[in-house]
């Protein structure tokens, strides 16, 4: 078992192989803290994925977006405007999992529930805003239900803090946005987790609350039996993380990230990376 945490230049992309189109089902995006750096706050979508937009229109089989929290810098009238009419340029629906920059009643009026979830081609999806770090009361009633569902061949999970995260546990040496933020326990390891392995399907859950700045970690993995905890962010200028997720034909996730600020390329899986790790 291993933690990754990616530092990712321009040298990584070099001899990549990419998917063959014909063996993708369909794919989607992740992305988070897409108000980029909060020293620079700014409306709207940060800028370096703002250009990438193209790229993602253009691929093929690309169906959905998701955007793992904080994607307005001020969750007001204004920043939420300019957001909804970038958020028009993509081709795709996109699904927010609102951080803790996005809650409050604008959410609440624009989109209704701060949590939800859909299946497509036997997959399911659920996004999540937890509770000052912890899955509790109707969301985790709402999580064990979506859980229960037959016929599901992977399991996404979409939330905006890395709630497996604590500064004394084997992930404390991933650099998160905000440490003050940690609550000092949560309920990740002692209830959310035992029900994802309870599947027995393979969950993948993601992050967004890393890679605002480059003073913090871009990327994050971690496999343990069948939970992957992946976290990607943006914001630092050098390192911004956009995580592309292809379903090859036999239903199998094939994920792969782009430094959004180099020409588009994938990387071979998470599992094959030679970067630092952490044990």
């Amino acid at each position: 078992m291993r933690i990754l945490i990616a530092v990712l230049t321009a040298a990584i992309f070099s001899g990549c192989s990419i998917e063959q189109e014909s063996e993708v089902e369909y794919s989607f995006f992740v992305a988070g803290h897409i108000y980029g750096n909060p020293l620079y706050p700014q409306y709207g979508i940060y800028d370096s994925l703002k250009e990438f937009i193209p790229e993602l229109n253009n691929q093929p089989k690309m169906e959905f977006g998701f955007l793992t929290g904080d994607v307005v810098v001020k969750p007001d009238s204004l920043h939420w405007d300019s957001l909804q009419i970038e958020l028009k340029e993509f081709n795709m629906p996109i699904f927010i999992a609102p951080g803790n920059h996005d809650r409050g009643l604008e959410f609440e009026k624009r989109f209704k529930h701060h949590y939800q979830s859909f299946d497509h081609n036997e997959d399911l999806f659920i996004l999540l805003s937890p509770t000052n770090w912890n899955i509790e009361g109707e969301q985790l009633e709402f999580l064990k239900s979506n859980l229960a569902k037959d016929s599901i061949r992977n399991i996404f999970i979409f939330i905006h803090e890395l709630i497996w995260w604590a500064p004394d546990n084997k992930f404390g040496g991933v650099k998160i946005n905000y440490t003050p933020h940690y609550p000092g326990s949560t309920n990740f390891w002692n209830t959310v987790a035992p029900l994802l392995k309870q599947t027995k399907k393979p969950v993948y859950v993601f992050a967004g609350d890393v890679g605002c700045t480059d003073q913090v970690d871009a990327f994050m993995y971690y496999k343990e039996d069948n939970i992957s905890l992946i976290a990607s962010g943006m914001g630092g200028g050098i390192n911004d993380i956009v995580t592309i997720v292809d379903i090859d034909k036999t239903g199998t996730p094939k994920l792969y990230n782009v430094d959004i600020n180099q020409p588009f390329k994938k990387i071979g899986g998470f599992e094959n990376y030679k970067l630092p790790s952490i044990d």
